[in-house]
């Protein structure tokens, strides 16, 4: 029988951990998530099976723990841009640029999995996407304030960025990892949103 892991009180979450869980988020990019074990997980962390209980009691609570990871450095990482002293296109680009990096080394099929299988780790991908697009809609509004962007409903730019990022990019019958980098794909279509809104 397996170990049972809800009748312990689990540590709290240390800058150690927090490493090895930032490593453990880009080994498991290409492995079978619902095949991985725990022991799986300690080798690929490069920790103890002990040590993964003493901080989580489940798969899915590491999973989630390693999406939290990358989803607070990304959103430290935007919101601190968004508050520096641009002009409105060169902060869009930032954006664009800071969301591309910060997922450059993400694969389509582990997205895949998680919005699948993994419902409390896909929402805070999702809440971060609303922050996201949140920090976008801003823009173009502000863009089309000062006469740069052309005139246009900000709740249809925010609600397609939203679908691209939440339903295309995840979307297993359109791209994949062997085709396509997901970095590579948000410049594009965020840079063509921007060519598409510049005044002529």
């Amino acid at each position: 029988m397996g170990r049972k892991s809800i009748a312990r009180k689990r540590k709290p979450i240390t800058p150690k951990v927090q490493t090895w869980l930032k490593a453990l988020l880009v080994r498991i990019q290409y492995e079978d998530l619902e095949q991985l074990k725990i022991d799986d997980i300690a080798k690929l962390a490069g920790t103890s099976k002990s040590t993964i209980y003493e901080y989580f009691g489940s798969k899915e609570e590491i999973l989630e723990a390693c999406c939290a990871t990358r989803i607070n450095q990304l959103t430290t990482d935007v919101l601190q841009l968004s508050q520096k002293d641009l002009d409105t296109t060169d902060l869009y680009t930032s954006l664009v640029e800071a969301f591309a990096e910060g997922v450059s080394d993400i694969s389509f099929s582990f997205l895949q999995h998680i919005k699948l299988h993994y419902p409390q780790a896909w929402t805070l991908i999702d809440q971060f996407t609303d922050l996201y697009v949140d920090l976008l809609k801003n823009l173009y509004q502000k863009g089309i304030e000062e006469g740069l962007y052309n005139a246009v409903s900000i709740d249809l730019l925010g609600h397609i960025d939203k679908l691209f990022i939440i339903q295309v990019v995840t979307n297993p019958s359109i791209f994949s990892d062997e085709q396509y980098h997901i970095s590579e794909l948000i410049r594009d279509y965020l840079n063509l949103r921007l060519v598409g809104l510049l005044k002529r």
